[in-house]
């Protein structure tokens, strides 16, 4: 049986469609569905766009995110419906309305149902997937089954846990993969990784959260000089001095940490259980340790307004924060936020493609919408401005500079594509 997987292309200029960073469910699957023997291909469209009136295919499977579902959704439309199966997060959080486009959905983790689907044994529209209880049972995800140029992949995604105990209120993780923690061990993550010869970002939701794991892990990397890899982290990791000692010496090169906000109320109501301070310490503990900050903050909150992005930008100004997300709060279908806004009839849009966290699509409390979005453009221009990327070159900190360059390109491709602001027409004033 020839088995294709799609993921659909990114809908806007973004830093994940300038390193086409794919995602590790479809390669999973198509690992497991070729090792029984299925002829199987994987198509990112952000690394190669298949010609779809001659790609043929016994069953093709679909992974859509809420920010790709509009496109997921045409390119379902385009093979015959019973030939169609569709997964990943916004599948899982709206399956009812991803079933009129295919002929079975899976809920969540698909790895232990997508045999008996693709060899006609499970025949529900609706499928709840289950949770891999032995990660290390998992085989090695083959990326050389992607097609097309994978030298734009500069880094490959590796996952050494699932799960999230956190249940902060726009996160969609814990919908996906559950509240409880499951581990890889150590040696099965070193079993994958050590023949790489790409830079590694861990994609873990929290790569430092079971820590005896993470000592062990950290260990067999220095061990086989495994260098320049980068992961997601919460700041209280830099509570462990040790644990962050032992993440320089093993070559974390950067963390993405999830800062969220540097309005005190802001982060209450988000559930972060973390504090200004706090990031504030954690920031310095990681320059300390030669490791760079990518700082993900989240703006919309109720008690945001454009005092709130103002005072952000000289956070990240001066706390040297080497890049930043300055991402709008989205309210992804099936989380808190989502509920909350939708209760108060605050959402105005529910076109997917605008739900990448660059885009507002509800009513601030504080301010409107458009206001917001073009503080935080303001705001964004500011920091990847060409004047600071020199500056960091003349300086010699190279990489900061070259990612500062980057966000340059990404801001005034994303001005230029939106430059009408045509989406938020409907907003309220």
């Amino acid at each position: 049986m020839k088995i294709v997987f799609i993921e659909p292309r990114s809908t806007e200029a973004n830093v994940y469609s300038r390193i086409s960073m794919p995602l590790l469910g479809p390669i999973y699957l198509g690992t497991i569905l070729k090792a029984r023997g299925h002829e199987v291909e994987i198509y990112n469209e952000d690394i190669f766009k298949p010609d779809y009136s001659k790609l043929e295919a016994d069953l093709v499977g679909i992974s859509i995110l809420t920010s790709t579902a509009k496109r997921g959704y045409e390119i379902a439309a385009r093979f015959p419906r019973e030939k169609v199966i569709m997964g990943g997060v916004h599948a899982s959080l709206v399956p009812e309305e991803a079933i009129k486009y295919a002929r079975q959905v899976v809920i969540g983790e698909a790895e232990e149902v997508i045999v008996d689907i693709a060899e006609g044994r499970i025949t529900e529209p609706i499928i709840k997937g289950r949770p891999v209880k032995d990660l290390d049972s998992l085989p090695y995800p083959d990326f050389s089954l992607i097609k097309g140029d994978r030298s734009r992949c500069l880094a490959i995604p590796v996952s050494t846990s699932r799960g999230c105990p956190y249940d902060c209120v726009f996160c969609s993780v814990t919908k996906m993969f559950g509240r409880e923690y499951r581990f890889r061990s150590a040696g099965n993550v070193m079993g994958e990784i050590k023949d790489n010869k790409k830079a590694i970002f861990f994609c873990d939701d929290n790569f430092a959260a079971k820590p005896p794991r993470t000592y062990e892990l950290l260990n067999l990397l220095i061990k086989d000089k495994i260098k320049g890899w980068s992961c997601q982290v919460r700041c209280d990791v830099t509570r462990d001095d040790k644990l962050l000692g032992l993440m320089s010496k093993a070559g974390c090169g950067s963390v993405c940490v999830g800062i969220e906000s540097v309005n005190e109320k802001t982060l209450a109501a988000y559930d972060k259980k973390q504090t200004v301070t706090q990031i504030i310490n954690a920031i310095s503990a990681f320059h300390k340790n030669d490791i760079k900050v990518h700082g993900m903050f989240v703006i919309g909150g109720d008690d945001d307004n454009i005092e709130t992005v103002r005072k952000t930008l000289k956070f990240a100004l001066e706390q040297k924060i080497d890049t930043i997300q300055m991402m709008a709060l989205t309210p992804f279908p099936g989380t808190k936020v989502y509920e909350d806004l939708e209760s108060q009839k605050r959402i105005f849009s529910k076109d997917w493609s605008l739900y990448d966290g660059q885009h507002f699509v509800f009513k601030p409390k504080l301010v409107s919408a458009k206001e917001l979005q073009l503080s935080v453009l303001k705001a964004y221009t500011e920091f990847y401005s060409l004047s600071r990327a020199f500056s960091l070159l003349f300086r010699l900190h190279i990489r900061n500079a070259l990612h500062r360059f980057m966000g340059y390109f990404i801001v005034k491709e994303w001005k230029r594509n939106n430059r009408n602001f045509s989406w938020l027409s409907s907003a309220p004033v």
